[in-house]
């Protein structure tokens, strides 16, 4: 099977439910990896048959993009105490950049729905502190979804989650200009970014990820997205926007249930914080509240020499031990 800088694919990369990038497994050292490749962009690998100043042009977005995702990752990594996944590698091989995680084995969300509510408010809670120690850092996902949570099981049988999946995250400070293309899925879309995106005006910050997040809550309390009226909206921003409240469940317990409305209300200015979440949470969880913003990195500048094409593929990430 194809060799990939030393990661040995366990099978052909695939594209399923993988946005603008292909993914699989990997062995490197006795050890299993996930392994993702982005389409985009592409090093310039036959420079001859392109037009020099072609050439540059795409070498300068690479290097861009190369040290604004070094940057960004190695800001993840320092925020994470556990279940924020760890990026392990990030390298570009021949024509295109890949990162490498550790290989989750994730438990499915229907023996999640099974668990006791215990346990699913442990579940929870750590979401609350691991995406609020991302948001510490001045950072936004921007794509918090269930498919993007992985369920595990610790050795002692309880259950814990893990955040993956970082390729729409952008600095609060720097976030994504009105008519830029905004990717998310549309169920769990804040309604402010549905606004941005069609009015081409306005901004969107953390306070999106706190009304996505709601509705996950919802859903591993549940199952099912919070009530709406589905003849008339197919989206929970959609009927948000009408001047319609989100029904929560009455099977979630009391505390989480008013936690999710807060999380989930129609204006930013007026949703929860997760700072205030875990506050309300820290009876229960014994953990504290992470401090709401730190000095955020400015932007990336330019290169001071063009980065020549390296004899050997480049590695950032040393290998990462267990969590």
């Amino acid at each position: 099977m194809k060799n990939i800088n030393g990661y040995a694919l366990y099978n052909v990369l695939r594209t399923t439910n993988s946005g603008f990038s292909k993914w699989g497994f990997a062995e490197k050292g006795g050890k299993s990896h996930f392994i993702k490749e982005f389409i985009d962009p592409i090093w310039p690998v036959c420079q001859d048959m392109l037009d020099p100043a072609m050439v540059e042009h795409k070498k300068q977005i690479c290097e861009e993009y190369e040290q604004r995702s070094k940057l960004l990752y190695r800001v993840i990594n320092d925020s994470s105490d556990g279940n924020l996944v760890r990026i392990e590698d990030f390298f570009r091989w021949e024509s295109h950049y890949y990162l490498v995680m550790e290989k989750v084995d994730a438990i499915s969300l229907d023996e999640v729905r099974r668990i006791a509510v215990d346990d699913k408010l442990r579940i929870c809670k750590a979401l609350v502190h691991c995406l609020g120690r991302l948001h510490a850092a001045g950072i936004v996902h921007a794509d918090i979804k269930l498919d993007n949570i992985l369920f595990r099981k610790l050795p002692s049988g309880k259950v814990t989650a893990k955040l993956i999946d970082f390729d729409n995250c952008f600095w609060e400070k720097q976030p994504p200009k009105p008519d830029e293309e905004i990717h998310g899925d549309l169920v769990y879309m804040a309604p402010e970014t549905f606004v941005m995106m069609q009015n081409e005006e306005g901004t969107i910050d953390r306070a999106i990820d706190v009304f996505a997040l709601g509705i996950v809550f919802h859903q591993i309390f549940s199952g099912a997205l919070p009530s709406f009226d589905t003849a008339s909206y197919d989206y929970p921003f959609e009927a948000v926007l009408d001047g319609a409240r989100l029904e929560i469940s009455d099977a979630i317990p009391g505390k989480w249930r008013e936690l999710i409305a807060r999380m989930t209300e129609g204006s930013r200015e007026s949703r929860i914080n997760l700072r205030e979440a875990e506050a309300i949470l820290k009876g229960e969880s014994g953990k504290p509240s992470e401090p709401e913003t730190v000095p955020v990195p400015g932007p990336i500048p330019e290169p001071a020499t063009p980065v020549e094409t390296p004899a050997e593929p480049t590695s950032f990430f040393a290998p990462a031990g267990d969590l």
